[in-house]
């Protein structure tokens, strides 16, 4: 009984963990589907900006979590990549939330 209690989600509280496993899994899905080395390095860097778009949004507010699920995203793309280099992918998505950031710190895009 007591085990039971332990394992139980509260959306409140869990809700970082739970969008962390939410995007992992979308990423996974995401990295299966590309056909090809070049499309998995286009589709990281896609996300990558976006990540970067998400993170400046949210710089105000608390910030962890959006790092956390972009930090899922990527473990879960890179973990079914077939097609690429997993250092490369990672270094492209990581260029592209840099970026991302950038871009919308300079208002060279808006919303």
């Amino acid at each position: 009984m007591e085990r039971a209690a332990m394992m139980e989600l509260n959306l409140s509280k869990d809700w970082a963990e739970i969008l962390f496993f939410i995007v992992m899994v979308l990423g996974a899905i995401i990295g299966l589907a590309a056909p090809s080395a070049f499309i998995s390095y286009i589709i990281i860097a896609i996300c990558g900006l976006y990540a970067g778009r998400v993170i400046f949004k949210t710089k105000n507010i608390i910030l962890f979590p959006f790092i956390l699920a972009s930090l899922g995203f990527l473990i879960g793309f890179i973990l079914v990549l077939y097609y690429g280099n997993r250092l490369a992918a990672t270094i492209i998505f990581l260029i592209g939330i840099i970026a991302g950031y950038k871009v919308y710190q300079k208002k060279l895009l808006r919303d």
